[in-house]
């Protein structure tokens, strides 16, 4: 019998077992693609090429798997937000790098945060972890205008605006280039922060 080639693999070589991380992302995307329809076991299962035997091994139900989705997207959305906003100066500097997030969509998936919301409207638990997160981003932005000058109430409402805008401009469907998004950019940031803004 020939030997296999390097780097292929043979028949009787035995496959690198699928890890957690796998099936975590496998229902993600099943999320995005079908709602929790999709995030069955079987159809998980198949999506992987694996078995439902590989599923049990790191959750004990389907439940459980449901409840880590959820606190997976908390944790590493909400991650998103804050390694942005640390890696640059505070003021507008912060600002820009919190909407060039969102344009790229490089890290930051509108269709996994979308995907979360739908699925929000029939469970409460993933409600409440929602609106947790949308509390802990709007706070995150509020502490934005405050470096740039802005105080009290301002300061929140303006970050509330920033906020709802960019997820009503996700919920409502706006589909624009990154091009065109970018060309717009100057004009919102002027809209957003304020004419009269004064940095420290």
């Amino acid at each position: 019998m020939a030997a296999s080639k390097p780097g292929t693999c043979s028949p009787t070589q035995p496959r690198a077992p699928l890890g957690r991380e796998a099936w975590l992302n496998a229902a993600r995307q099943a999320l995005i693609e079908e709602g929790t329809a999709g995030v069955e076991v079987n159809k998980l299962a198949k999506r992987l090429g694996a078995t439902r035997g590989g599923f049990y091994w790191f959750f004990k139900s389907r439940k459980e798997l449901l409840e880590e989705l959820c606190a997976y997207w908390a944790e590493t959305s909400t991650r998103l937000f804050e390694r942005a906003l640390q890696s640059v100066p505070n003021g507008e500097a912060a600002f820009n790098a919190l909407v060039n997030l969102w344009i790229d969509e490089s890290e930051y998936d509108p269709k996994w945060d979308g995907a979360v919301r739908d699925w929000a409207r029939t469970s409460e638990p993933v409600l409440r972890t929602v609106q947790k997160v949308d509390a802990r981003r709007i706070a995150l932005i509020e502490q934005v205008f405050r470096d740039i000058g802005y105080e009290g109430m301002e300061a929140h409402i303006r970050a509330r605006v920033t906020y709802y805008h960019q997820v009503g401009y996700y919920a409502l469907g706006v589909h624009e280039s990154r091009r065109r998004r970018r060309e717009l950019m100057p004009l919102y940031t002027k809209v957003l922060l304020g004419t009269s803004r004064h940095e420290r």
